[in-house]
């Protein structure tokens, strides 16, 4: 076995060249030093403690939050010629007695395991074997400030401490908030980790924001521009995912479900067959997707509103994960807020302030005139920031523009009328709005807000569109919204913008034919010449992962496949040059899909 990086990187995975960062961490965890690397979605991750792993030509041992996660990883390296397996609830006393034979033997590179097997006498088992590198995937879950919090992998830094010699210690995460970087570091007891970020930017997807009267109908319209492609449609509650799942279905399109609130085996149904490209549809609550590796989700398409950036990033990080085009698409609806609130009521109550205050910038994404992407990045305190892109609905123009100097002009007289007919008390949005619109209800006039000179003076527009511009207002800056209570208030930027206004434009979402157009493109091989191949290439490829019973992504990604349409080798050599082929999986499929691109050569020389 290679030692070297370049080589393993080579003739194991079929790379010629290390992507950003991974060169400098994969030096960094061979030589001994613990090391965070904060990477996002698609930029190498796994190769960064894979190929160390492989370097040590000892066990290296993988914590990872779930068992499909595990499992996907240890096909895939399987299918590249490298020894791995993993250890779960799922594995059988005489398989795991066998993984265990074979890694006291020494023939075991990489063994998975879940953070709660540390909790029994697995962590004996490890004393025994002394592990030379223990990598902590997914290592935001050990912080409590993060969106998936588990409490087991507290118990991670003591059973590494307890071992006869201290192994190195690797972190890893896509989306960690300087917060929660800080916390990773103090909860797994990393000693003066290499630390490396390469940057939160996923410059293959597109980001767009709509505000729509109708989510069913936008959603609908949305996939069946591609009904068999791979994509994920997020709700917040199982009723919505049960209701849209069931249009889907009426329209034609297959889709699966899934939620806590369904059994086990339905569960485990439905995303089998969303993994082996049997269902191109999931909808599904945030319980489905943390350990999902599936490389060619073309979309995630969130239904409702998340309530914070943290998890918007990570779900929608599932798009797109083979660096093909992949799209973004978030549906907002006032609604929405309601329903993350809801939700952080019911939390502890020293997590609710926090999660009000991530709940505010959620919202704000949603209403922010400027560049998606750029205010995604500031978030995560990515600095050097651009401050318009070309893969945002806002900086492509996909929206339209609303100038609302006037209306916002008579918002914020409201809202400080508001506070002068009351004494200074606060008020949220909600009764705002009635206010503006000229409500009759019992509260308004109870609080004499029929009476203030500002009632009624948006009264010509509808209840939705007086929400959209204050919620506006409140990601522009000109508005504060309390963290304790949804109150509210002026800022520093509200006096003088009364004083002297300046232009105020807001952007909508606008349908429009070009955007549909665009997504087709996006999420197709644009040489159309090729794509007949692309599509015989898949039907290969789904028919080879039926036979191994492994998903059809873990045989090639479709970037691969990509590649075989544009490079068409003609021999093993040239198939060679294919990124993602390596020795083993040459030995195992090369001849197969070299006779697919001879015959399909062969037929396009007699249409000619």
């Amino acid at each position: 076995m290679t030692r070297q990086p370049h080589e393993i990187l080579k003739k194991i995975f079929g790379y010629d060249s290390f992507r950003k960062g991974q060169l400098e961490i994969i030096e960094a965890i061979a030589s001994g030093r613990d090391a965070i690397g904060i990477m996002p979605t698609g930029a190498g991750k796994s190769l960064c403690y894979q190929i160390p792993a492989i370097m040590a030509e000892r066990t290296a041992v993988v914590i990872s939050p779930l068992i499909s996660l595990m499992k996907d990883q240890v096909d895939a390296l399987r299918q590249n010629g490298v020894r791995a397996a993993t250890i779960n609830s799922a594995t059988e006393r005489d398989e795991a007695a066998e993984i265990f034979r074979e890694t006291r033997r020494g023939g075991m590179s990489l063994l998975y395991v879940a953070p709660e097997r540390l909790e029994g006498g697995f962590a004996e088992f490890l004393r025994s074997i002394s592990p030379p590198l223990v990598i902590v995937d997914e290592a935001h879950c050990v912080s409590q400030w993060g969106h998936d919090f588990r409490p087991s992998y507290l118990n991670i830094a003591p059973v590494v401490e307890s071992l006869p010699r201290r192994p190195a210690v690797a972190a890893f995460t896509a989306t960690a908030t300087p917060e929660v970087r800080r916390d990773v570091i103090s909860q797994l007891g990393l000693r003066d980790p290499f630390s490396i970020t390469t940057g939160f930017d996923r410059e293959n997807l597109f980001f767009h924001v709509e505000h729509p009267a109708d989510k069913n109908a936008a959603a609908l319209r949305y996939i069946k521009q591609f009904p068999t492609v791979s994509g994920i449609v997020y709700c917040s509650t199982r009723k919505n995912v049960e209701s849209f799942c069931d249009l889907l279905r009426a329209n034609g399109i297959k889709a699966v479900r899934y939620h806590a609130g369904l059994s086990d085996a339905e569960r485990a149904s439905s995303q089998e067959a969303f993994i082996y490209d049997r269902a191109p549809v999931m909808v599904a609550t945030n319980a489905f997707g943390m350990g999902i590796d599936k490389s060619n989700v073309r979309y995630v398409l969130h239904y409702n509103m998340p309530s914070n950036i943290d998890a918007y990033y990570q779900e929608a990080g599932r798009a797109g994960r083979d660096g093909l085009p992949a799209d973004c698409v978030l549906l907002y609806g006032a609604r929405d807020i309601m329903t993350a609130r809801f939700f952080i009521e019911q939390s502890q109550e020293e997590t609710r302030p926090a999660a009000r205050r991530k709940l505010r910038a959620m919202v704000d994404y949603c209403h922010t005139t400027g560049c998606l992407r750029a205010f995604i990045l500031n978030y995560f305190g990515e600095k050097e920031v651009a401050e318009s892109c070309s893969a945002c609905g806002n900086c492509t123009g996909e929206t339209e523009r609303a100038e609302i100097t006037t209306e916002a002009l008579k918002i914020l007289s409201c809202v400080y009328r508001m506070a002068e007919a009351s004494g200074g008390r606060g008020y949220g949005s909600a009764m705002l709005v009635n206010v503006l619109r000229g409500s009759a209800r019992a509260d308004v006039r109870e609080a004499g807000f029929d009476k203030i000179s500002t009632y009624g003076l948006l009264r010509e527009h509808s209840a939705r569109t007086v929400r959209e511009m204050v919620d506006f207002l409140v990601a522009e800056g000109y508005l504060r919204m309390g963290d304790d209570f949804p109150t509210l208030s002026f800022t520093g930027r509200t006096m003088p913008f009364l004083k002297k206004p300046t232009p105020l434009v807001m952007r909508r979402s606008e349908e429009k034919k070009a955007s549909e157009e665009r997504i087709k493109k996006r999420s197709t091989i644009s040489n159309a010449a090729d794509s007949a191949l692309f599509e015989e290439l898949r039907a290969l490829r789904r028919a080879i992962a039926a036979e191994e019973g492994i998903p059809p992504y873990v045989v090639f990604s479709d970037k691969t496949l990509t590649a075989i349409c544009e490079l068409l080798p003609e021999d093993e050599e040239d198939f060679l040059e294919v990124p993602g082929v390596g020795a083993a999986k040459l030995e195992r499929y090369g001849e197969a899909f070299l006779t697919a691109v001879r015959e399909w050569r062969r037929k396009g020389q007699a249409k000619g």
